[in-house]
């Protein structure tokens, strides 16, 4: 039978998150066993950062000494996990060596994508937004016009935004969309620098045509 332990401010939860946690949700996650996988699900509204990646709603394999932050702010301890997971019985890879059958599947690596540049948020961040989870990113080009500076920001992080906000099966799917996207973003930007080139030469051209 798979064991399963709550994480939360809320008094009933089996690991209970002090009042001064207040960006922490009432029932904020649960951790639990999959075969010999420790497994780690976020439920909450501001997520949790697990070794400096972002866990929004969804289930991901953790391993012990893993830095889990409560919403990005509060560190989980290893010692309060440990009472209900003991490392002995619940061996895993990790860099301490401890061992765990390679047959369950799991890649700790594979499960959270690794967030990056964004060419499709960068040169279509409204329509890409309104796919991807971001749809205010609509909303920003209708009160702001296609300025740079939306592009500029939507490409740095487009991705981790994406990622956080809308439901995604898996990094795997995660990565397959923003694959699709990536090459309608690049040749976009390269239409819009030869046009500035040929406008910045036509013009050139014109002017000295009329003062020559």
């Amino acid at each position: 039978m798979t064991k399963e332990i709550t994480i939360g401010r809320n008094g009933n939860c089996d690991i209970i998150l002090g009042n001064v946690c207040v960006y922490a949700s009432h029932m904020h996650a649960t951790m639990y066993m999959d075969g010999w996988q420790l497994m780690y699900r976020d439920h909450s509204r501001n997520g949790t950062i697990i070794n400096n990646n972002m866990v929004h709603n969804r289930a991901v394999p953790v391993e012990y000494g893993d830095t889990i932050m409560i919403a990005g702010q509060y560190q989980l301890s290893w010692n309060q996990i440990e009472e209900f997971f003991p490392r002995d019985q619940h061996p895993v890879n990790n860099p301490n060596g401890y061992d765990v059958p390679t047959s369950q599947g799991y890649s700790t690596e594979n499960s959270i994508p690794k967030m990056g540049w964004n060419w499709g948020a960068f040169m279509l961040y409204p329509i890409w937004g309104f796919w991807n989870g971001c749809w205010w990113g609509i909303l920003i080009a209708f009160f702001f016009g296609w300025t740079i500076i939306p592009n500029f920001i939507f490409g740095a992080c487009g991705s981790s935004w994406a990622w956080s906000n809308r439901q995604w099966r898996d990094a795997d799917e995660f990565n397959q969309m923003q694959a699709a996207w990536r090459p309608w973003g690049i040749a976009i930007f390269v239409i819009n620098i030869l046009f500035v080139l040929f406008t910045f030469i036509f013009g050139f051209a014109l002017l000295s045509a009329i003062f020559s």
